[in-house]
This record gives C-alpha cells, sequence and structure tokens, in this order.
C-alpha cells in the first residue's frame, strides 16, 4: 500500500527510525535490569516481553502509515534500524552495563558491611 504518493520514502525512514529506538530501549531496559548477568531463564522471559510490545508497537505504526497492509520492506527496514543501532553501540552498552554492574555490587557488598560504630547507644 506504499505508494509514492504516500511519501514512500518517508515511511521507509520512520521505520528505520522505529528499529534504531527499539534497539535502544533493548539496551537501556538490558542495562538497568543487568540482563546480560542473569540467568538464562530469565533473560528469555525478559526478551520475550519485550519483543510482544515491540511486535505490538510495530502493527500500531503499520496501521497507522501504511494503513494495515503487511510490507516487507517495512519489516527489513525495522531490522536494518535496529541491526544499525545495535552494531554500533554495542560497546558503549557493554561499557555502562559493567559499569552498572560494579556499581550495584559495590553498594550491595556495602550494605552488609558496618564499620563497628552504631547509631544506637548502648545501654
Amino acid at each position: 500500500m506504499i505508494f509514492i504518493s504516500f511519501n514512500q520514502f518517508n515511511c521507509f525512514l520512520i521505520f528505520i527510525f522505529l528499529g534504531i529506538f527499539f534497539a535502544l530501549i533493548f539496551n537501556i531496559l538490558n542495562l538497568l535490569f543487568l540482563i546480560k548477568k542473569q540467568k538464562i531463564f530469565l533473560k528469555i522471559i525478559f526478551e520475550g516481553i519485550i519483543f510482544s510490545f515491540f511486535s505490538i508497537f510495530f502493527v500500531i505504526f503499520l496501521n497507522f502509515y501504511n494503513f494495515g497492509k503487511f510490507s516487507l520492506s517495512l519489516v527489513l527496514a525495522t531490522v536494518v534500524g535496529y541491526i544499525w543501532h545495535k552494531k554500533l553501540f554495542a560497546k558503549l552498552f557493554d561499557f555502562l552495563q559493567t559499569k552498572w554492574y560494579n556499581i550495584v555490587i559495590k553498594n550491595f557488598k556495602n550494605k552488609g558491611k558496618h564499620n563497628g560504630k552504631s547509631k544506637f547507644k548502648k545501654s
């Protein structure tokens, strides 16, 4: 249903940026929940929920911009945008995830320890 009169190139670019947006959200959620450091079962559940949300969002965009007609070019544009973002920013998000993991682990270790001084006076 994409015709030149319906701004085919603009629609293609919108779906590329939709793929970039999906990858950005996925990387941020991976970073916050430290999914790479979790067990494989949690990874599968997390990715299933996130990609289900992304597919629903894709269908909404497809209905809005392409009048509900399925087009392989728009699916490929979204996948290209997703892969493009993953390849360009993979090292950055790995670095940030390592830093975030170290901060979380350091804070949890410090919560368990105390320096012998108590907030309360002994009676």
